[in-house]
């Protein structure tokens, strides 16, 4: 049908005209945007999709720069620590220079001087290492959370403990100093010694590491009870060193004969002449010269008044069987700790109401614990007793019980004490051991070497028995910490006590540095994988989102084809209608 109202062709022609126009609409928007998704009505799924990705993307790529941050702050800890190490070392071999006789008192000083500055730089250290404002090794950077992943929970926890020198140090735990009251013969001073300790008496051992037990046989000296704790120091981390010293004088001079044992089971005999009590040069000679033997080696103190021995690997020293072939010149034998630290024992005993004056009056002291042949320096808290002495060194005489004993001089002679002065806070302090030279009782006795625990961990030492070396009982011992900031060098005591604490301080800053370490493989790791499943997740996220320009293109050429085509067809379908009007003429 013929119709002017109705122009089909041109409807279609038009409609043909605006879809080829949105499809160009549409490439032209791609192309000049790059992104096939402009709108939720390009494609919902994948605008979903892609909105999803892009949180991904965008939350890895902060990841990233966390890790990189915190890379960056465990390099700066690492270098901190780094120099710290090297002046731990630094005091490690001042502390061996000056523990060797060849140093002066001057000499220590100086090297105490040094010490004192290279700690102000570990505090410096310690108080003054920041990244980005905050400080990192004062103590206050623990338990830190760094975000390296794109949920809560995945971060990567990091805290650091205080290097400040009152931090750095060592654990340690020392045995109590033993030596056993004066016997008769060599042989009963070596089954008294052997006697102490009970074959119960294993060591169970508790820290950060768990639990272990170091056993040991009854009688185990010094040396073992060291080993049993070195068999199991690679999983307790808790070091363990054994030294037997002890210090000899003499009450008078005189020829002096006795048994020495060390190392070997062989006894040695020491016979030596001394002419004063004031050089026992004579006594260290004789005991130096059966060193190879015993591994006791003689030195004497200061005022040569004392010869000091040390066993090095912690056999138990027996002085036996003491011969002097005169009246009251007797040895007298002081244990040692590991320190150097003369081993005494101080009783308080109340004196206000003092014993009726008499040669030998018994003293009644509840528990004193001294032993016939004690040396006792008596000390009085106000007026002095009659007949005693404040500062005055005297031997126990007779002890009748637990509870009394009686004096006389050093020399053995009478004293005649009591019946005025005294006080309720006068004490008595056992030093040495006094074995008697002209007699053939009470000449000999035994000294147990110390052992000494030690670890950069706090941990506890809990004995199975009561006869034990740490303690009288089976309580729990905790190891006290002792801090570089605290060593001296002035002493040679304190230069060899200085090695270990330091040995502890460098083996913490070696577990921070293990744990730095450890942290700054973990976060390359981390930046490594973060950045591959970043590039992944970028891929993935073009796939969905950016625009395909040569198929946009093609499109956009198809489009504009189709249009200029449609246009055209449109004129053509207006001018059809002109010959209606053919009809008209």
């Amino acid at each position: 049908m013929t119709s002017i109202n109705s122009d089909q062709m041109s409807a279609m022609v038009l409609a043909s005209l605006n879809k080829s126009n949105g499809q160009m609409q549409e490439a032209m928007t791609r192309l000049s945007t790059g992104k096939r998704i402009n709108s939720a009505g390009d494609d919902a799924a994948g605008l979903s999709i892609s909105s999803k990705l892009r949180a991904q993307v965008d939350s890895l790529n902060a990841a990233i720069k966390n890790s990189s941050d915190a890379l960056a702050m465990v390099s700066t800890i690492e270098g901190a620590l780094v120099e710290t190490t090297s002046i731990l070392q630094r005091m490690r071999q001042l502390s061996v220079q000056s523990s060797s006789d060849t140093n002066t008192g001057n000499d220590r000083t100086y090297l105490q001087d040094e010490v004192n500055q290279l700690i102000t730089e570990i505090n410096r250290i310690s108080s003054n290492t920041e990244f980005n404002s905050t400080k990192l090794l004062d103590g206050t950077f623990t338990d830190k959370n760094i975000q390296i992943g794109t949920a809560s929970n995945q971060v990567l926890r990091l805290g650091v403990s205080s290097t400040d020198s009152t931090k750095l140090g060592a654990y340690q735990l020392d045995t109590i100093d033993e030596s056993i009251a004066r016997v008769d013969t060599y042989a009963l001073a070596k089954s008294t010694m052997n006697a102490l300790f009970s074959a119960d008496a294993d060591y169970v051992v508790k820290g950060t590491f768990g639990t272990y037990t170091a056993s040991v046989d009854a009688g185990a000296d010094a040396r073992d009870v060291a080993s049993s704790f070195s068999l199991i120091s690679g999983n307790t981390g808790v070091n363990a060193t054994a030294l037997t010293k002890a210090r000899i004088s003499a009450s008078a001079a005189a020829t002096f004969s006795f048994t020495l044992e060390g190392k070997s089971s062989t006894l040695s005999t020491i016979t030596a002449t001394i002419t004063s009590t004031t050089d026992l040069t004579s006594i260290k000679d004789a005991i130096n010269s059966v060193s190879g033997s015993t591994g006791i080696t003689a030195a004497l103190t200061s005022d040569k008044s004392g010869v000091d021995l040390t066993q090095a690997e912690g056999y138990d020293i027996i002085i036996g069987d003491v011969t002097s072939g005169s009246t009251n010149a007797d040895i007298v034998v002081t244990a040692m700790d590991m320190d150097g630290t003369l081993d005494t024992s101080v009783v308080t005993v109340d004196l206000s109401s003092p014993p009726s004056s008499a040669a030998g009056a018994s003293i009644t002291a509840s528990g004193h614990g001294f032993s016939v042949g004690d040396i006792v320096t008596y000390t009085a808290a106000g007026t002095v007793m009659t007949g005693l002495t404040s500062g005055t060194a005297y031997k126990v005489k007779t002890v009748a019980d637990a509870n009394t004993f009686t004096l006389e001089s050093t020399l053995s002679a009478a004293v005649t004490y009591g019946g005025g002065g005294g006080n309720a806070a006068d004490t008595f302090t056992r030093g040495g051991r006094s074995l008697d030279g002209d007699a053939t009782t009470g000449d000999s006795t035994s000294i147990m070497g110390s052992v000494r625990l030690s670890s950069q961990n706090a941990y506890t030492v809990t004995p199975g028995n009561a006869a034990n070396a740490f303690s009288t009982s089976t309580s729990e011992a905790t190891a006290a910490h002792n801090a570089i900031s605290s060593v001296t060098l002035t002493t040679k005591e304190g230069a060899t006590k200085a090695m270990s604490v330091i040995d502890g301080a460098l083996l913490m800053i070696s577990s921070i540095r293990s744990d730095m370490g450890s942290a700054n493989n973990r976060l390359q790791s981390t930046i490594d994988n973060l950045s591959n499943i970043a590039v992944n997740a970028q891929k993935s996220l073009s796939t969905i989102e950016d625009a395909n320009f040569a198929e946009e293109t093609a499109k956009l050429t198809k489009a504009q084809i189709l249009a200029k085509a449609a246009t055209s067809m449109l004129a053509q379908a207006n001018q059809a209608k002109e010959t209606m009007l053919a009809l008209l003429q």
